[in-house]
């Protein structure tokens, strides 16, 4: 605008130079009336000239301005876009995680970026704009005293080439600019990656270490048999943590949806950015065919000037041909014009140098009308963003809502596993108390074994007692097996699910690493895509210093927010260490139960014991005593079992103890980030008021601002009208002027030698319009050249998309290897289990081959779980089948002991009635000899044998 205007005071005074010259000339030619008629027209023929150059690049350069505005809206947009879509991906991610941490704000990071340029002049670049005066303005003055246009001949174009070069300048400088900022780009990229690859030898390396652990697990599971006595009475909170990890599992299996939904979503942002640029490119191509065109049609304007420099040449061959008929008309019509003329010419030449003046300001008032309305462009765009900001910091309160809701939720979770804990605590005093009674139970069973030695008769009725209670303590046994054997398979269960679990949110937070990465790297760009555009709206930050403060001070604010966040943050990472310590508890009880498992097997060997300790009660009486002190000495071993048990016990307690405290400590914490998500909803409410308030300030000023606009424009438009119609008038008159000059002949040499002048004016306009033709070539190279580097830029792009490919395929593998080594884990158990069948089935071996898979076939996860229920359930069938048989013997046994009581019973009435057979003998006998030493009868002796004889019949039937 200052060049403007100083070409303008140039123009001025060349035209009163040359008024002065020409009215000079007129005085001292009066008494020459032809030639100053000549000079009126080539006068006028000139300034018309002048002005219709004038308006062409009045015309361009408002043509030029509103290119350049369009295409700085279309930046803007760009960015805003660019914008949006970033603080959805973070929103996306930062909800997607397991942490209820507050997401930081994305608005402080907008507003920051925006605000941080005007605080300190050091990150200012040069201007880009070729069209603005980036001088103070408030130095400018210009001379009201000097009135009257003044126009720049053709061969002037000084400002123009200024003008150029000073784009030429800022090109250069953003290409700079953009060269730093592509190498920063690069180095954060490779800091980026460096990153990722330790992150990834962090994660292999800890892999090893769970391989490793779990090489230990033979050792772990004696510890589990040792425990699968106390875990028997938690049967029923197994069954409802199965449920808990159920909805747990559904949960983790939407997130997982979720997740795939936004990597779907990224990649479809992806692919619009490359259409974006694919549009660029189009509308570049575009530029470049506009500029051709423009090549063309100056090409054209030469032709036309060319043709129009023959016609003068014709017409003034043609007024050679007749001068002397015109000279004697020329002659009449200059006597009577002159004295008209020397009237009127001073008249008409004040006219239009008012008239010039007139238009010089309408032209000043207009530029600075464009300028406004271009201003109040700007402005409304500003107000756009605000709203959207606050739209976003609407969006960012029902975020926080979302997380404190969450925050309650898991809290609720978090008191349920305290009331299930204080319920396992309750069932192992249950557990306690009944240990207690078995205890004494035990001394009970001493005692009366002890009391067995001294009476045999007793013993036997003691010995069934102490049967009958084996039996309950056997079915009880076998009872709390098939309970331990079922929380055991639960157990197991449980821990697939927790590693599948844990395996798929080590991949899930392996891609929002990487997610977070390149939403890093995209905000680095944007950021150096708003300092430029900040570059290009100083002149607008320079009206806005007021606002600029407030923001400043919001800035601040938002720093103190972060640090505030980044605290909060480092406190999420203390919990989440917490809760690998809990996991690491949770494994070292999943090793107890291993070592439960042991102790059954021990158990079950003991069980055969037993049973051939029965078979030896069977087959004699006699070695009664000897089985009680065997009985004594495998109660003194249980003894010592369960004062392990104990300690064990107490251990366990302990460690619990430890549990509860921390998740005390977790709910304190809990409780101490509500209150900071209070305070900070709090904060950002007072912040989104008072961005209302200014928001309202500024729709007022620039409602106010729109209608003294458009009431400027109506008044100018109207005027312009009037003018317009005037200068229409005018030029009527000059042209009726000119006709009549044209007819004398004694001008036409004159206009011979002007001609030729404009000849060489034609030929300077030429060489210009030559030069202006090569400007655009160097303007199309330059446009060409920047097509390459978005080119170049899009293939790094492409390479980078690339590389994450390739770290998808790695991920893949690991995937993969992490499933053959699962496949080798339940390989593992299928086999435990195939040695549990076959240990039951050494008297059916057909059934196990029927449902035994093939070791041809490949592996299927299916298939085996279905061969594992299979065996399972063959399994529990054999030991009913066992239970039945043993059921069985043991009735029957007790049928042959009746019918040895029995026997035993029927042989001593018998023995009694042989001992009263005896006595009566003897008594008979005794008479008879009584009778023998009295009398000796007959009939005595022959009815003793008789006696003797029924006697012995009865011994032998017997």
């Amino acid at each position: 605008m200052a060049e403007s205007s100083s070409d303008s005071d140039h123009f001025r005074s060349r035209d009163r130079l040359s008024r002065w010259a020409a009215s000079s000339v007129h005085r001292e030619v009066r008494h020459r009336p032809t030639v100053d008629v000549t000079e009126k027209v080539n006068t006028i023929t000139s300034t018309l000239q002048d002005t219709s150059r004038n308006l062409r690049q009045v015309d361009q350069m408002l043509g030029r301005y509103r290119e350049y505005s369009n295409g700085q809206a279309g930046a803007i947009e760009h960015l805003k876009e660019s914008l949006e879509q970033s603080i959805g991906q973070l929103r996306s991610q930062r909800l997607s995680r397991n942490s209820g941490g507050r997401s930081i704000s994305v608005t402080s990071l907008s507003t920051s970026d925006l605000d941080g340029v005007t605080v300190t002049e050091s990150y200012r670049f040069p201007p880009t704009s070729p069209l603005k005066d980036y001088g103070d303005q408030q130095g400018i003055k210009r001379n009201r005293s000097k009135t009257g246009v003044r126009f720049v001949p053709e061969t002037d174009d000084v400002g123009q080439f200024h003008a150029f070069h000073q784009s030429l300048r800022d090109l250069s400088s953003e290409q700079v600019r953009l060269g730093d900022d592509f190498n920063r780009e690069l180095a954060r990229r490779s800091r980026s990656d460096a990153a990722t690859r330790r992150a990834l030898e962090e994660l292999t390396e800890k892999l090893n270490e769970a391989q490793k652990q779990d090489v230990v697990s033979d050792r772990v599971e004696r510890r589990l048999q040792e425990i699968e006595k106390e875990m028997r009475t938690e049967r029923e909170l197994v069954e409802r943590r199965q449920d808990q990890l159920g909805v747990i599992s559904q949960q983790l299996q939407e997130a997982l949806k979720k997740q795939e939904a936004k990597a779907e979503e990224n990649e479809g942002e992806m692919k619009n950015k490359l259409r974006q640029t694919e549009s660029e490119k189009s509308k570049l191509q575009q530029e470049l065919e506009l500029s051709r065109r423009l090549l063309n049609q100056s090409e054209g304007s030469r032709e036309t000037l060319l043709h129009q420099v023959e016609e003068l040449r014709t017409q003034l061959m043609k007024a050679e041909g007749d001068p002397k008929g015109l000279h004697h008309q020329v002659s009449q019509i200059s006597r009577q014009q002159s004295s008209l003329q020397d009237e009127q010419g001073d008249d008409w030449r004040f006219r239009r140098g008012v008239e010039r003046e007139d238009l010089e300001k309408q032209m000043s008032d207009l530029r600075v009308q464009l300028n406004f309305s271009a201003m109040a462009s700007e402005l409304e765009e500003v107000k756009r963003c605000l709203e959207r900001k606050d739209k976003e910091k609407v969006h960012l309160a029902a975020q926080v809502e979302n997380l404190t809701r969450e925050l309650e939720n898991r809290e609720k979770q978090q008191l349920e596993m305290l009331d299930e804990l204080t319920e396992i605590q309750k069932h192992f005093e249950t557990c306690d108390a009944k240990h207690k009674r078995a205890d004494l139970q035990i001394t009970k069973l001493t005692q009366h074994a002890e009391e067995a030695t001294k009476q045999a008769e007793q013993y036997l009725l003691e010995f069934q007692q102490s049967e009958g209670l084996r039996q309950e303590a056997e079915k009880r046994r076998e009872e709390l097996k098939l309970k331990a054997q079922e929380s055991i398979r639960q157990w197991k269960l449980k821990h697939k699910k927790l590693e599948r679990t844990l395996e798929k949110q080590s991949e899930s937070l392996d891609q929002l690493s990487e997610k977070n990465n390149q939403i890093l790297k995209e905000k680095d760009e944007l950021k150096s895509q708003l300092y430029a555009a900040l570059q290009q709206i100083e002149n607008l930050r320079k009206e806005l210093n007021d606002v600029l403060t407030k923001r400043a001070l919001q800035e601040e604010e938002l720093h103190c927010k972060e640090q505030k966040l980044s605290d909060v943050k480092s406190h999420q990472a203390d919990l989440e260490l917490e809760v690998k310590d809990s996991l690491d508890t949770i494994h070292r009880l999943e090793g107890e139960l291993k070592k439960q498992n042991q102790i059954q097997s021990q158990l079950k060997a003991e069980k055969a014991h037993l049973e051939e300790q029965i078979a030896e009660l069977k087959e004699s009486q006699a070695k009664d005593k000897a089985q009680l002190l065997e009985m004594q000495e495998a109660i003194k071993d249980l003894s010592a079992i369960r004062a392990d048990l104990a300690n064990k016990l107490a251990e366990e307690q302990r460690a619990r103890k430890e549990v509860l405290k921390n998740l005390s400590d977790l709910r304190t914490q809990a409780k101490s980030k509500d209150e900071e998500t209070a305070t900070i909803i709090s904060q950002l409410k007072l912040e989104r008021d008072v961005h209302q308030r200014e928001l309202e300030d500024l729709t007022s000023s620039l409602q106010s601002v729109k209608t003294k606009h458009e009431h400027n424009i109506q008044e100018l438009m109207k005027h312009f009208k009037k003018e317009k119609s005037e200068a229409e008038n005018h030029i009527r008159t000059l042209k009726a002027e000119s006709l009549e000059d044209k007819n004398m002949a004694q001008v036409q040499r004159c206009q011979l030698e002007k001609l030729k002048s404009q000849y060489d004016r034609l030929t300077e306009e030429l060489t210009q319009n030559a030069n202006e033709n090569k400007k655009l070539k160097l303007k199309y190279q330059c446009l060409k050249d920047e097509l390459e580097e978005k080119e170049k830029h899009i293939t790094n792009e492409e390479e980078h998309r690339r590389r994450m490919e390739e770290a998808r395929l790695q991920l893949k593998d690991q995937l993969l290897c992490l499933e053959t080594e699962q496949e080798s884990i339940l390989g593992v158990i299928g086999k435990e289990i195939d040695a549990a069948c076959k240990t039951f089935s050494r008297d059916s071996m057909d059934k196990l081959k029927v449902f035994s898979s093939s070791p041809d076939i490949n592996y299927d996860p299916h298939r085996w779980l279905a061969e594992s229920k299979t065996k399972l359930q063959w399994l529990c069938e054999e030991l009913k089948e066992r239970e039945n048989r043993e059921k069985s013997l043991r009735h029957q046994l007790m049928l042959c002991r009746q019918q040895l009581r029995n026997m035993t019973e029927n042989k001593e009435a018998e023995l009694q009635c042989l001992f009263e057979q005896i006595e009566r003998q003897e008594q008979l006998l005794e008479e008879i000899h009584r009778e023998k030493r009295g009398s000796f009868p007959v009939g005595a002796i022959l009815l003793a044998p008789v006696a003797l004889a029924n006697s012995g019949t009865s011994w032998l039937s017997w």
